[in-house]
């Protein structure tokens, strides 16, 4: 089964989903919801000095989550294109650690 990289905020709305992802600067994201043709607001930003990645808050319309998912599958493959090998990797554990801290 494959890790999910992002993750979804439960955040009460009838129109909007809301989610968590990782991306790098140039913001290779940002292109592929672009090839994607979706719709994504940007909510706030955040990362650490010693690392490369930036968490991105951001929503969507509900009706655009699949597109969304499908944007966010290509940026794995993006990144490890692009000279982040272990992007999955650091990703995954971020996530597992960030998980642990919310429960």
């Amino acid at each position: 089964m494959e890790k999910e990289l992002y993750i979804k905020i439960n955040k009460p709305s009838l129109k909007y989903a809301y989610y968590l992802y990782f991306d790098v600067q140039p913001y290779f994201a940002d292109r592929l919801f672009i090839e994607h043709k979706i719709r994504v607001w940007f909510d706030r930003e955040c990362s650490k000095k010693d690392s490369p990645y930036t968490a991105v808050f951001c929503h969507i319309k509900k009706r655009d989550v699949p597109v969304f998912l499908a944007a966010l599958k290509d940026l794995k493959n993006r990144m490890i294109l692009c000279g982040y090998p272990n992007y999955e990797s650091e990703i995954g554990e971020l996530i597992t650690e960030l998980g642990s801290n919310l429960q």
